[in-house]
């Protein structure tokens, strides 16, 4: 009975033991250019011969031969049959295996998928196979000393124009669109179609196209000009472009070619904001605008807090970038783009940037993304370096926490901000982002922290100010006032609103404080006596 109840050797293992080990593969490493390896791996006959024994095993239990019941035909013929499809097979098994086996034995640090032409391989009939292939390794590099790194704390101050630029930004995400026979401006709706053309490539025709007088794509093609092709035209009438496609698009023909645009356009619709009037306000969930704008000062307190803290680590990257030098594989930042505007569409979000201007950014962004995804891949590296030295991991709980706060941002749920995401291949950008702030936040608690300090002015500013004081009319105030109490926004208002949003630092303020006092207490006494009467 004891040896009954002993555990027989199962039948892998016997057959483990009977069977031969095979010999390794041979792997020579050498340098092929920048941060490039090429490696050529040699596959023994014996190795070949077993993988072969395999799938011709395999096979012949399936195999259908006419006059034979399954699984009864001779080798020969199922070889006869076969032999071409089952040698492409064991190639690709072994090219496969060996592959990553290679990579694995060398301990290179490799980038994306290795360069092989997998149909310029032949299985030999007889002697061992060689084959040879190109990888991307990462770069070595020292870090810079990560301690007391200079940052500048600049505090952003909060203003009325932050204030009604926000509040026009949640009148255009509830802006209506006519039709007008009036020439497209800024913001407005054109419905057109779209020509593109080129040398060497078929015409694509992209009818019925709905595009905003702003930066935009058409094809995956950054249109940073767009706006001012399309401002002034009306229905009927053409705009042409012209742009060399990126080294990145999706499309390989176009890639680095001069294309041409030609849009005619069949229709304007003007942008309507609505007024900034009772209704508004309650359509926003508010009793009154003083209420709407209180909500909207302290949204942007908090937004200004991000912002000083963006502002700290933005410096801390450039001193990691300032201070650290290595080259980049060829071409990595070509086929990085995808990355980098993935990660640059995280960052906007969690900014709260309304969607529209995130359309224009990572058009804008993708028309030079070569130089920024150089920047943006030598951080990666320098930053996944120091959370890989210090141990810096991403709980489940940071990721969902920040998707709350994006949802939050936009007045959505969490779980539909999280498929957009996951959709659009930005999740693993999430994580990286919410690793790099850690990374950097951890570089912060041991950096030298400076708050620049004031400076008095000269005396010639003093006597600038005192001049443009009395030049200054209290006039524009009063009218600037009224037409947002009235609501009746042009584009010419909105485009004003952004040039007064301003971030000074304490050394600024300092020098601007003689040239602005005189002009502050006129213009609040100004904005106060406005109110009164609206």
């Amino acid at each position: 009975m004891a040896e009954e109840t002993q555990d027989p050797k199962t039948a892998e293992e016997a057959e483990a033991q009977e069977t031969p080990a095979l010999p390794e593969n041979t792997i020579d490493v050498e340098d092929a250019g920048t941060l490039k390896k090429k490696l050529t791996v040699t596959i023994s006959r014996q190795r070949i011969d077993a993988k072969l024994e395999e799938m011709f095993g395999e096979l012949r239990g399936t195999a259908q031969i006419p006059g034979f019941r399954i699984g009864h035909a001779p080798r020969r013929l199922i070889e006869k049959r076969f032999g071409k499809d089952v040698s492409n097979d064991v190639r690709n098994a072994l090219v496969g295996e060996s592959i990553g086996e290679a990579i694995e034995s060398t301990e290179l640090k490799t980038l994306g998928q290795p360069d092989i032409d997998l149909e310029a391989i032949t299985l030999p009939e007889s002697g061992d196979m060689s084959f040879s292939f190109e990888v991307e390794v990462s770069p070595e590099f020292d870090l810079p000393s990560l301690e007391d790194i200079k940052v500048e704390k600049r505090a952003a101050e909060m203003t009325d124009e932050l204030i009604d630029e926000y509040v026009d930004q949640l009148r255009q995400g509830r802006a209506s669109y006519e039709a007008t026979e009036e020439p497209a401006q800024e913001g407005d709706l054109v419905t057109a179609a779209a020509r593109i053309t080129g040398e060497d490539i078929d015409p694509v025709d992209r009818p019925g196209l709905q595009l905003r007088v702003a930066p935009g794509q058409i094809e995956g093609l950054p249109l940073v000009d767009l706006p001012k092709a399309l401002t002034g035209k009306k229905g009927g009438e053409t705009a042409e472009l012209s742009i060399e496609a990126p080294e990145a698009h999706p499309t390989e023909g176009w890639r680095g070619k001069t294309l041409n645009i030609a849009l005619s356009i069949s229709q304007v619709r003007r942008r309507i904001l609505p007024e900034l009037d009772d209704e508004f306000v309650e359509s926003m969930g508010f009793g009154s605008l003083d209420e709407l704008r209180e909500f909207v000062s302290t949204r942007l307190q908090q937004r200004l807090i991000a912002e000083t803290r963006r502002s700290m680590r933005e410096q801390v990257q450039e001193y990691l970038l300032n201070n650290t030098q290595f080259d980049l594989p060829e071409g990595v930042a070509t086929r990085q783009t995808a990355r980098v505007l993935q990660r640059r569409y995280v960052n906007l979000l969690q900014q709260g940037v309304p969607r529209e201007k995130i359309d224009e950014n990572l058009t804008e962004l993708q028309a030079a993304a070569r130089d920024q995804a150089q920047r943006e891949i030598k951080l990666q590296f320098m930053l996944s370096k120091i959370a890989e030295e210090r141990d810096i991991q991403v709980e489940e709980a940071e990721i969902n926490a920040r998707i709350a706060g994006m949802a939050s941002q936009y007045g959505r749920r969490p779980e539909r901000i999280r498929q957009e995401l996951a959709q659009g291949g930005s999740m693993e950008a999430l994580h990286e982002a919410i690793r790099d702030e850690k990374v950097l936040d951890q570089l912060l608690s041991k950096a030298k922290v400076e708050e620049p300090p004031a400076e008095i002015p000269e005396a010639s500013d003093k006597k600038d100010s005192e001049k443009d004081s009395e030049k200054k009319p209290k006039t524009p105030a009063k009218k600037k006032v009224a037409k947002k109490a009235s609501g009746k926004t042009s584009e010419k208002t909105s485009k004003k609103a952004p040039k007064s949003t301003t971030k000074k630092t304490a050394t600024s303020k300092a020098k601007s404080s003689a040239k602005t006092e005189s002009k502050t207490s006129a213009k609040k006494q100004s904005k106060k006596s406005s109110k009164k009467k609206s």
